[in-house]
């Protein structure tokens, strides 16, 4: 007895997963060559997030707790990337540290260094180190360590020293980044970049004395936001949304209406602050490039689930009837 043919639904439900696969492929890497601008409204904590980099007085130093690694460049990277751009836009000055990884610093003076070249290829004043900013490594036992520098940030990054600009070795806080800063309430912000919970630890240890914000991962999103609807950190980044939306604004600002406009393109609390666009320099980049691709992933997501149980109820009612 010959089997009978099977039909295009049944056929659709046994396609070799392989095949999603290489059209996933093709299509994402296919996107990636195309930066696009998509019109969003950024979330408002990542409008309080730039806003507060935007504001922050050019006179203080910006600690930048650096906590992700390779693993997560894909998102981590572009925070990193947006707070360079937009610190070295203010002219202010900074410091980097990690406590999750050995592997941090590594990674982020790698991406440092990715923005002073691009600054150096557009013709834009390069940071310097000991002057404009400072790399001060990788300390271990990260509770230890945060409560160290909120009880005393003197004692606590005492010991560390850096080749001064002429090359002698100085201790950090002879530099100009560290001089003002007795205690960590000097400092003008504390951002934490991290895809760990080294966010958490920051909170336990330095909330209340210095402000704090968070450009996270995606998976890491909601253990954050409640410190940010607690009030407790002044704004955050999440996932590649969050970096697309500070860059979003980096191009645009916030209720910021440019000679003959009649609407601003982000706007937020009724006018109430109207925040500039970075005007040098690149400004939409890692995350135009890869938002394209995670809408394409997504759209091909939910096609591939909508075509699956299409196939499965068709294939079904097709054997009913053949009863």
């Amino acid at each position: 007895m010959s089997t009978p043919e099977k039909s295009f639904w049944d056929k659709a439900q046994t396609l070799d997963r392989r095949v999603l696969y290489a059209v996933l492929i093709v299509l994402t890497a296919t996107s990636l060559f195309f930066k696009t601008e998509i019109p969003v409204n950024p979330d408002d904590s990542s409008k309080d997030l730039y806003v507060s980099l935007m504001t922050i007085d050019p006179s203080k130093t910006v600690l930048i707790e650096s906590d992700w690694t390779n693993s997560t460049r894909g998102e981590s990277a572009g925070h990193f990337e947006a707070l360079m751009r937009i610190l070295m836009f203010r002219k202010v000055k900074f410091v980097v540290y990690s406590i999750a990884d050995a592997q941090a610093p590594q990674v982020a003076r790698d991406a440092l260094m990715r923005i002073q070249e691009e600054r150096k290829g557009q013709g834009l004043k390069e940071y310097e180190p000991w002057v404009d900013y400072l790399d001060i490594g990788y300390f271990p036992n990260a509770e230890g360590h945060l409560q160290a520098v909120g009880n005393n940030i003197r004692t606590a990054w005492g010991g560390r020293k850096e080749r001064d600009d002429t090359g002698k070795e100085r201790g950090i806080f002879e530099s100009p980044v560290l001089s003002n800063v007795r205690v960590v309430g000097d400092a003008g912000l504390v951002v934490v970049v991290s895809a760990s919970a080294t966010i958490d630890i920051a909170v336990e240890r330095l909330y209340g004395k210095v402000p704090l914000a968070f450009m996270v991962t995606g998976v890491m999103g909601p253990n954050a936001l409640p410190y940010y609807q607690a009030g407790q950190i002044v704004g955050i980044g999440v996932g590649l949304k969050g970096v697309y939306d500070v860059e979003y604004m980096m191009k645009y600002g916030v209720n910021y209406r440019p000679d003959g406009a009649t609407k601003a393109k982000v706007l937020y609390k009724e006018d109430s602050v109207v925040v500039a666009p970075v005007t040098e320099g690149t400004t939409m980049d890692r995350g135009a490039r890869y938002f394209l691709p995670l809408h394409v992933a997504l759209t091909l997501m939910i096609l591939a689930i909508i075509f699956g149980n299409v196939a499965m109820f068709a294939s079904r009612r097709k054997k009913k009837e053949a009863k």
